[in-house]
């Protein structure tokens, strides 16, 4: 029963704040991938091959910091069963710790393949693109078949670790995982720069190709559609867990390619789900304060933006009164700042941004790597924004 009044309490205070509404208390977050390990003295290397041990590692963090909410938390990427596959597109970093995405791996599609795409975008996608990021499938059919078995094995552990990691966390802790819901968008255009021609040759298409881009977008987008199948009714009065999405390729964007290639597909697709109580968490990346005022056009309340390079403070001129602003303390000031200067900012961000609700407490960028943050600054932090926002 008081497992349960805890996550009542955090739901019920999430909602609130995020509804324009002051909580008893302002809810705390974090978004972390793989720094935990560093937390605990260790690398993810060292217990990568034992699930339980890695999923004891990884949240030993969390008996001495207190979260109400979380973002990540899970192992970002199976290692093992990739360059088994002959996938090399991540690797773990000279930390040992932290996975990072080496580009320069990937053998992307080329310009003269936006036709096959075109064409069929789902044979392309995961036919095609599929063999050529995963070697292994080129193979023989015995071979291949052998690849896979193999990679089953390691995946399995990979799973189990992130299975043990979400009940740790979510089931054992009751920290709210604030994205549970199906409802998620991912710009069509990002499929082509996260995944399919990267980043500096999408930007570029844009320039060279554009029409050839907008007609990928929209069998990108045609396919999306046919693949949904959510109703606004099934969502009625659920204002939790949020719907979810992220910008990769939007801060590159003019506004007006802003606007055409991400914000007013989101908007015609969810805007019927946010007018009967849906609410949507941003992922930012980059600077978007100069297209924050679209958001004006959605129900107020409905989105909860986790800021990255802008001010939050010239944000919250701009969008504080109509979106809720997830932020509270600098990936920089955590790293490299001393406690008092980190403790100064926290309270300054709550001073400014809790009255009246409209504000959640997290960092604007992801623990990612071994030395993201000073263990005694994130201890600091956390203690203080957990009682600073108590009413």
């Amino acid at each position: 029963m008081e497992n349960e009044k805890i996550y009542n309490d955090r739901v019920k205070n999430f909602v609130d704040a995020t509804s324009f509404k002051e909580p008893d208390k302002v809810p705390v977050g974090m978004e972390f991938l793989m720094w935990p390990f560093a937390y605990a003295g260790t690398t993810y290397k060292a217990v990568m091959d034992d699930p339980v041990l890695t999923a004891q590692t990884y949240t030993k963090f969390l008996d001495e910091v207190n979260l109400d909410f979380y973002w990540g938390g899970t192992i970002s990427r199976p290692l093992k069963t990739n360059e088994i596959l002959g996938c090399y597109d991540y690797a773990l970093a000279k930390d040992d710790t932290c996975i990072e995405h080496i580009q320069v791996n990937e053998e992307y599609m080329t310009a003269d393949e936006y036709e096959d795409l075109i064409k069929d975008p789902n044979t392309f996608r995961y036919e095609t693109m599929l063999k050529r990021h995963y070697t292994a499938f080129n193979l023989p059919k015995e071979q291949a078949y052998e690849k896979l078995k193999e990679a089953a094995i390691e995946y399995k552990k990979y799973q189990t670790a992130n299975r043990l990691i979400t009940k740790n966390i979510h089931e054992d802790r009751k920290v709210l995982a604030i994205t549970n819901s199906p409802l998620s968008f991912y710009s069509p255009f990002n499929v082509l720069f996260d995944i399919l021609r990267g980043i500096t040759n999408s930007l570029t298409d844009l320039r060279r190709r554009p029409d050839t881009v907008r007609k990928a977008c929209d069998v990108i987008w045609e396919q999306f559609l046919k693949d949904f199948k959510y109703k606004p009714e099934d969502f009625k009065d659920k204002p939790f867990p949020l719907g979810r999405t992220v910008y990769h390729s939007e801060c590159f964007l003019s506004p007006s390619l802003f606007d055409e290639l991400f914000f007013n597909k989101f908007r015609e697709q969810f805007l019927p789900f946010m007018e009967v109580g849906v609410k949507f968490f941003l992922k930012g990346e980059g600077h978007f304060i100069n297209t924050l005022d679209r958001y004006r056009q959605l129900p107020n309340g409905a989105m909860v933006m986790m800021l990255d390079e802008d001010d939050p403070f010239e944000v919250h001129k701009v969008i504080g009164d109509w979106a809720t602003l997830a932020t509270g303390i600098r990936a920089d000031l955590l790293q490299f700042g001393t406690k008092q200067q980190c403790i100064d900012y926290v309270k300054k961000c709550f001073d400014t941004f809790a009255p009246g609700g409209g504000f959640v407490f997290m960092q604007n960028k992801p623990l990612l790597c071994a030395n993201d943050a000073k263990i005694e600054n994130l201890i600091a932090v956390y203690e203080f924004a957990n009682e600073y926002g108590k009413k």
